[in-house]
């Protein structure tokens, strides 16, 4: 009895003892930053969706916020640790019912002025290869989509850009809507081909 009593008090001084290295651990723990870059990945969803929600995802400068494909809205995720980040993730995909049980796992960049100042255009999606962009000044959809090997046979005619809170659909085979100049945290968006899309022979107005 005596024994076991010594062996609890033993625990409880040890566990006392940790809580300051605990703390100290998660308050220098690498946070996300306006501008920062945020690289995420998923497990346990349809095959087909992987290459669009796996990738490098720009924080916003403005508002600290990224826009993750089918989600409604940005995520907040300025301050979160990558851990925090997970949670929030597989939170915002459960509640809107996008996946059943996704694991997901995160990284947060690094700080520093660089990161802070840079702007970018992320490019997700049916693409060849998804990219976070450097703005340049008059930067338009077409040249985005091309710096990223182009829409795939799998991508839709129908690109998504996402500006702040707004998503606005542009048709990839209008001369007008390919010359649509974007913004610094613009997010461009290819989705899946539906199967009835065809594709014409030449570029429209």
């Amino acid at each position: 009895m005596r024994n076991s009593i010594l062996k609890q008090v033993l625990l409880l001084v040890m566990c006392m003892l940790a809580l300051p290295l605990l703390a100290q651990d998660a308050s220098t723990e690498p946070r996300a930053t306006k501008g920062g870059i945020i690289v995420v990945q998923f497990k346990n969803i349809p095959s087909e969706d992987v290459n669009n929600v796996n990738g490098e995802y720009a924080v916003s400068r403005q508002d600290g916020t990224i826009s993750m494909p089918y989600l409604s809205g940005r995520v907040s995720v300025v301050g979160l640790t990558a851990r925090q980040v997970e949670n929030k993730l597989r939170s915002l995909y459960l509640t809107q019912q996008i996946y059943s049980d996704p694991i997901v796992m995160a990284n947060v960049g690094p700080k520093g002025e660089a990161a802070v100042d840079a702007r970018y255009v992320q490019v997700t999606g049916h693409v060849a290869g998804k990219k976070n962009l450097p703005y340049r000044e008059g930067m338009t959809l077409i040249q985005a989509l091309i710096e990223c090997g182009d829409i795939t046979d799998f991508g839709s005619r129908k690109i998504q850009i996402t500006r702040g809170k707004v998503t606005r659909t542009y048709d990839y085979f209008s001369a007008r809507d390919r010359s649509i100049k974007l913004m610094p945290n613009d997010s461009v968006f290819v989705p899946r081909r539906p199967a009835f899309e065809g594709r014409p022979d030449k570029i429209g107005p």
